[in-house]
C-alpha cells in the first residue's frame, strides 16, 4: 500500500468506516440501469460521511481526530438499517438511506460538527442526511425514495478520511481508524 502524505490541499471528512464485506453488500445497490452516464463510486469508497471537514493542516485534522477520539471512546458499535434509495437531485447524487437513523450515530454527528465547526471554511448543512452515495452526475425521471430491500449493518469503525485525486478518479483512503468498543 502506497504511503499516504499528508497535504494541506487533501480534502478530509470524518466517517463511518465500513468492512470490505459491508462495502459489498452496499456496492450490490448501485444499480446502472437507473442512469446509464451516472459516475457509480467504487466499492472501496463506499462510507458514511459524518462531518465534511474541507482542506484543513496535516495539524488541524491531528487535533480534531484528538478531540474526536474523547467522543468515540463513549460510543459502543451500533447497527444501521439501509432501507431507501434516494437522490439529492439538484447536486445530482443518488444514494442509500435510512429511514430511521439510529439516535446514536445522529448524536454522534451533531457533536462532531460541534469540534469542527471552528475549523471549517464553508456553510454546514442545515439538516444532516446520514447516507452513502452510491453514484455522482445521477439523473433520473423515476420517483424518490424507492424502498429497498433492508440492509442490517453493525458500525464498529469511524475513520478520518483524506479524498486523494488520482488518475482513475478520487479515492478516498482512511488514515486514522477508531474501533468502537462495546459496553459491558
Amino acid at each position: 500500500m502506497p504511503e499516504i502524505i499528508h497535504k494541506m490541499n487533501d480534502r478530509c471528512f470524518l466517517s463511518l468506516k465500513f468492512s470490505t464485506e459491508q462495502q459489498r453488500l452496499l456496492h450490490a445497490y448501485q444499480q446502472p440501469a437507473l442512469c446509464q452516464n451516472a459516475k457509480w463510486h467504487s466499492v472501496n469508497n463506499l462510507h458514511l460521511t459524518l462531518v465534511f471537514l474541507g482542506q484543513q493542516a496535516f495539524t488541524v485534522q491531528q487535533q480534531l481526530w484528538s478531540q474526536s477520539l474523547e467522543l468515540l471512546s463513549q460510543l459502543p458499535p451500533f447497527e444501521l438499517c439501509f432501507d431507501q434509495l434516494n437522490q439529492f437531485s439538484r447536486a445530482q447524487v443518488l444514494y442509500l438511506g435510512l429511514s430511521e437513523p439510529p439516535e446514536a450515530m445522529m448524536a454522534l454527528q451533531q457533536k462532531l460538527q460541534q469540534l469542527a465547526l471552528p475549523f471549517l471554511n464553508a456553510p454546514v448543512p442545515e439538516i444532516f442526511v446520514p447516507h452513502v452515495t452510491l453514484a455522482r452526475k445521477f439523473q433520473s425521471v423515476d420517483a424518490f425514495p424507492l424502498t429497498v430491500e433492508p440492509l442490517r449493518l453493525f458500525c464498529t469503525e469511524v475513520a478520518l478520511y483524506h479524498s486523494i485525486s488520482t488518475e482513475q478518479g478520487v479515492s478516498y483512503q482512511s488514515v486514522e481508524t477508531y474501533t468502537l468498543v462495546p459496553k459491558s
